[in-house]
């Protein structure tokens, strides 16, 4: 009969016939702050490091429901270290099974067994540190979440926690959920902050609170707060965009008012290309505040942010918990930290963000509206989860719907109805920075009607991606290194498509080495690419140390996901030698090639434009008297030397020309010959070429569409001159058969061009 009470007893009231107990967390520090000062102690051992933690304060016989050794790793003193995984052992030798990595940040340890066998042996932990390169032991610092009643009082003793968060809120769209929520004790209130200000605010403030998410398919209450899925721990001062910080405003600003005279021209101009986003000249740099929802503006002051992304869909909860010096308040649950309604979620990519209007002028800018965007990112599209990154979008306006007003782009008039509509699209520019410039304003616009995109490369990736283990305490050789950089831009490229009036066959490349990385990844997906300068760091000895923290050292250990070593995913020659038969866009370069010959002189000719014509890939390049020409589009009418390239317009590729010139200060690739009428049908392709000189010359045909021919096809082609004025005699049209190379390339070998007429190539299938 008691059985049968307690249940109508449970059924009426939906409360657990044995109620669960509180739940209390503690802290044990190496360093001063916190409950227990200098709980940890570390001394040397044989073989290794020997970590000691007295667990005062911590009932004997209490439930451990969770134990986390959190350890910081400084820079290394040589990359090679980053192979090193890093050992922790429960006890006092490298004996068992090592404490495990806990996801999905992976930068703390699993100690939860250790800590309840140390409770139940008298309470005085002790873990052997085998292998840890550059480790700074006095930031180490041991978490604990047990059973027992939490005080709710505030101060420094054990169990006890700052205020509980208030006013947590959730949106979600479109597979993220944009968590937000007051800050308990702001460390800046102000509307505006510097960089220098936030910088000098987290140095200085050592017991700031931090904030833990949690997340679970129920409500989340302090009892059940164990089984809830932690997502995050977030740093005061979340609210504000540091990642957005950039030397193009300090450059605007030194050019209106500067700290010293000539400070832009300072040592000859050079003096500001050292402003790099951790430039000390930063510091001067105002800090926006992120905005999630657009028709509300900017985060108020003393608002934290964390941006999560679902892997599946469905109704969660979630509970932010307020925590000083590893210490959380788990007595306050409420409304106001803990959602009583489920979120609805969906797994997604995301949608950016737009912060508002972008940077303009000061003296003078590209016609149009400059707008930021923020892209909140998790895997694969980052190697960490709720990572932010910043875009420029400028849009084009109608001219005959503005007034022409110098300045600001606030103080014209370019409402979004004079944004082009219906049926008209404009080409794309996706522009990638050199250097320590950024997204915030393009050095260079080709086309006056056309929608520039501008992605930051920050924190840098060398416009790929990052080894997984990038920013944990995870062995770089345990690590994959993901193309997250160029899938994001990838994803957000697909999202401006369907955003703004872009035409998605006509998308232009221009920049360096990642406009280049990014064409030959994913060559179908763009016009041309223009090229105005190879950087070629990624092979400077000088940078080595740079591209080692982003993707571990040049070791073959080091695998990115298509199984690629020695850094070879960055390689541009190698990428171009991998797919000979793969069609790449035209590729329109100006200056040196990328990366120098190991023999002969550094510059000219160069691996990249070597491995270009050995594999029959469009190029035009021009180093003249040493900087060469960019043939670029014409800006009016966006065509090409009077040609309309898309992603799917079929172009020539020249080779072993006899007009090229290689030597260090002046040379260039096919610079002379030209093409126009080139026509792809099911049963051939043909192209009228011009030259402007006498010449002799490898042909490729790429890009065909609608002209198939697979390996070992016979092919017949003919190569017939216009008549030439003045010539008595007529040169004769040449023929003959060819095969298709075991690549699947269409390859004419030794044609000839008088420079005083056309001459139109044919090829076709043989009868």
């Amino acid at each position: 009969m008691r059985n049968s009470l307690a249940g109508i007893f449970l059924l009426v009231t939906g409360l657990p016939a044995t109620a669960r107990a509180a739940v209390a967390t503690d802290s044990f520090p190496a360093g001063d702050q916190g409950p227990h000062p200098k709980a940890i102690q570390v001394a040397t051992s044989d073989g290794g490091k020997l970590i000691t933690v007295k667990l005062d304060g911590l009932d004997k016989a209490a439930k451990v429901h969770r134990a986390r050794l959190y350890a910081w790793r400084g820079p290394v003193a040589d990359a090679s270290e980053l192979l090193v995984a890093i050992e922790v052992y429960p006890g006092r030798s490298a004996a068992g099974k090592p404490l495990a990595l806990v996801g999905p940040w992976f930068d703390c340890f699993d100690a939860t067994e250790a800590v309840s066998a140390a409770l139940r042996a008298g309470g005085e932990l002790s873990l052997f540190v085998k292998a840890f390169p550059a480790w700074q032991p006095e930031r180490t610092r041991l978490d604990v979440m047990y059973e027992g009643k939490p005080s709710t009082s505030l101060g420094p003793g054990p169990g006890q926690g700052p205020p509980a968060v208030k006013g947590l809120k959730a949106l979600h769209r479109a597979g993220q959920t944009f968590l937000t929520w007051s800050e308990v004790e702001p460390l800046i209130a102000a509307e505006k902050a510097t960089w220098g200000e936030i910088r000098k605010k987290l140095a200085e403030t050592k017991d700031a609170c931090t904030y833990r998410v949690y997340t679970d398919t129920k409500p989340i209450q302090a009892e059940n707060l164990p089984e809830a899925e932690f997502l995050a721990e977030v740093a005061p001062l979340s609210c504000w965009n540091v990642n957005g910080r950039n030397m193009e405003y300090l450059i605007g600003q030194a050019m209106v008012k500067s700290d010293e005279i000539g400070e832009v021209a300072f040592k000859t101009g050079g003096f500001m290309y050292t402003w790099g986003p951790d430039s000390p000249r930063m510091d001067r740099y105002p800090v926006s505040r992120f905005v999630v929802d657009e028709r509300a503006g900017p985060l108020a002051p003393g608002t934290a942010l964390y941006v999560h992304s679902p892997k599946a869909g469905g109704g969660r909860f979630y509970a932010v918990v307020s925590c000083r010096n590893g210490v959380e308040n788990t007595a306050d649950f409420s409304p106001a930290n803990a959602l009583e309604k489920a979120v609805e979620e969906t797994p997604g990519a995301g949608e950016p963000v737009c912060q508002g209007n972008g940077l303009w002028g000061p003296f003078f800018d590209y016609p149009g509206r400059r707008k930021v965007y923020v892209q909140w990112c998790a895997p694969p599209l980052a190697p960490l989860p709720s990572m932010c990154f910043n875009w420029s979008v400028l849009v084009p306006a109608d001219p005959k719907a503005i007034r022409r007003v110098p300045g600001d782009p606030t103080e014209v008039d370019i409402p979004e109805t004079a944004y082009p509509k219906g049926d008209r699209k404009l080409p794309a520019e996706l522009y990638f920075h050199d250097g320590n410039f950024s997204y915030a304003k393009p050095r260079k616009k080709f086309l006056l009607e056309s929608i520039q995109l501008a992605p930051h490369d920050f924190p840098a990736s060398g416009w790929y991606g990052f080894n997984d283990a990038f920013g944990t305490l995870k062995s770089y050789s345990q690590g994959i290194v993901g193309n997250h950089t160029q899938r994001r831009i990838m994803a957000f490229l697909d999202w401006a498509k369907a955003k703004f009036p872009i035409d998605p066959d006509r998308v232009v490349l221009p920049g360096s080495d990642g406009a280049a990385l990014l064409a030959l990844n994913y060559p179908d997906a763009f016009a041309y690419v223009l090229i105005n300068v190879f950087e070629g760091e990624v092979l400077d000895e000088k940078a080595q140390a740079k591209y080692a923290a982003i993707w571990g050292p040049k070791d073959p250990a080091i695998k990115d996901d298509q199984g690629r070593s020695e850094w070879s995913w960055a390689m541009l020659d190698e990428l171009v030698k991998a797919r000979p038969g793969k069609d790449l866009p035209l590729f329109v370069c100006k200056g040196y090639s990328w990366g120098p010959f190991i023999k002969g002189f550094a510059k000219g000719l160069g691996r990249f434009y070597d491995s270009m014509l050995k594999a029959h890939q469009p190029l035009v390049a021009d180093w003249t008297w040493a900087s060469g020409q960019l043939v670029v589009p014409d800006k009016h009418t966006a065509l090409w030397r009077g040609l309309d390239i898309a992603r799917t317009t079929p172009v020539p590729a020249f080779a072993n020309c006899s007009t090229d010139k290689n030597s260090e200060g002046d040379g260039q690739h096919n610079l002379f010959l030209g093409w126009r009428d080139l026509k792809d049908e099911p049963e051939g392709a043909s192209v009228v070429l011009t030259c402007h000189r006498d010449a002799s010359f490898d042909l490729a045909f790429r890009r065909l569409q609608r002209f198939k021919a697979k390996p070992g096809d016979k092919l017949l082609w003919e190569a017939r001159s216009d008549p030439i004025p003045r010539l008595t005699v007529q040169p004769d049209p040449r023929s003959g058969d060819m095969t298709v190379d075991a690549e699947g390339r269409i390859i004419l070998k030794g044609i000839g061009i008088s420079g005083r007429a056309n001459l139109t190539v044919k090829v076709s299938r043989a009868k």
